[in-house]
């Protein structure tokens, strides 16, 4: 999973800190980097799987690190779209929040 360089500016706490306009995010909203980010993610998770698939079919028994490098695959894809899950959740929970 990589992170999207478009949200840098969103983790600043400085109130002072201003977004220059060669940020390729400038004048963005943050519905618009929301739903990029989204984008990519899914994109990104979407070549994983087809990665993934592909190990598995290249997937020789005899050899033991075949199975280790399947098995770490799996089990980073799978806590990477447990974050991504969990992510969604709190953000729907959030904007629930601040609509009532």
């Amino acid at each position: 999973m990589l992170f999207d360089p478009s949200l840098l500016s969103v983790r600043s706490s400085d109130p002072d800190v201003s977004v220059s306009a060669t940020d390729p995010a400038a004048g963005q909203t943050l519905e618009s980097r929301f739903m990029n980010a989204v984008a990519n993610l899914s994109a990104d998770f979407e070549a994983d799987r087809a990665g993934i698939a592909a190990a598995a079919s290249r997937f020789d028994p005899s050899k033991p690190e075949s199975a280790m490098d399947l098995q770490n695959r799996l089990a980073v894809y799978g806590i990477d779209v447990g974050m991504a899950s969990s992510l969604a959740r709190k953000s729907v929970a959030a904007v629930e929040a601040l609509l009532r």
